[in-house]
């Protein structure tokens, strides 16, 4: 170890560990680990997981702690291609601790199920999903619809022969959108060129933001996507308790329960 000219040691050659940095540092790092750009879907992208570092969660309680907090708070997690027991299942893996981080959530707009006068209604699973998200993520700030879900929903409503119904349609998806209390904002995902402008106009009184996307001619795409559970690709969820030496990530096949309770 150096000693400087008046006899003290060097703080140079002083040994810094990961949790003497300053916070603002360790956050920077846990960005770039944790953080993706996209939408996170806890269910069908093992790509899109393998770009993160979520060795991270294991390495003590401390960065444990800290990691997860910013894992699910700032990443956003795609739930339009989930049923309704999917999202509880995700939910009771990550912990309720980690649920009540998550801000930022990526859904399909509700299926409307009939659009009859007097009889408006949704789909049950439509239902359930925001349900489950409502009693699930305490503190939701934002909900987004889906670009090709959101797209069909303009459709069919804009060939309505009565208007007042599409009033009444997005009156009664609001109505399950606000019991969602924490959500701050809503935003809706829509072509750029589409057509139907007066469906927009209601969807925007209602306080709803309206993101644009330029139409790109490309396959055919099925909005619905695929149903896989969170089991069928992570099913050990057994305690680890607090021994950490043993974790293999070459190895790895519970990736959300590392970063659970």
């Amino acid at each position: 170890m150096g000693v400087e000219k008046d006899g003290s040691r060097a703080s140079a050659d002083i040994p810094v560990s990961f949790l003497s940095l300053p916070s603002e540092l360790r956050n920077r790092i846990y960005a770039l680990c944790l953080l993706h750009q996209e939408c996170l879907d806890p269910w069908n992208d093992y790509n899109q997981r393998q770009e993160l570092t979520p060795g991270l969660f294991r390495a003590n309680k401390t960065v444990h702690r800290e990691a997860s907090s910013l894992f699910y708070a700032q990443n956003r997690f795609d739930f339009t291609t989930t049923t309704p027991e999917d999202v509880v299942s995700f939910l009771g893996t990550i912990g309720r601790n980690n649920a009540d981080y998550i801000r930022h959530i990526y859904v399909n707009f509700p299926i409307f199920l009939c659009l009859d006068p007097g009889e408006i209604t949704l789909d049950d699973d439509s239902i359930s999903i925001l349900a489950n998200i409502r009693s699930g993520c305490a503190n939701l700030s934002t909900l987004t619809t889906s670009l090709l879900s959101t797209t069909a929903m303009e459709i069919r409503l804009d060939n309505l022969d009565n208007p007042k119904i599409a009033t009444e349609a997005l009156k009664l998806v609001d109505t399950r959108f606000r019991a969602i209390s924490s959500l701050q904002e809503i935003i809706v995902e829509v072509y750029e060129d589409g057509s139907c402008d007066h469906i927009r106009r209601r969807m925007e009184s209602h306080g709803w933001t309206i993101s644009t996307t330029e139409y790109v001619e490309k396959e055919e795409e099925n909005w619905n996507g695929s149903w896989g559970t969170l089991e069928d690709e992570h099913s050990d969820f057994g305690d680890r308790g607090d021994d950490y030496d043993d974790y293999d990530i070459d190895n790895d096949s519970d990736y959300w329960r590392r970063a659970g309770d």
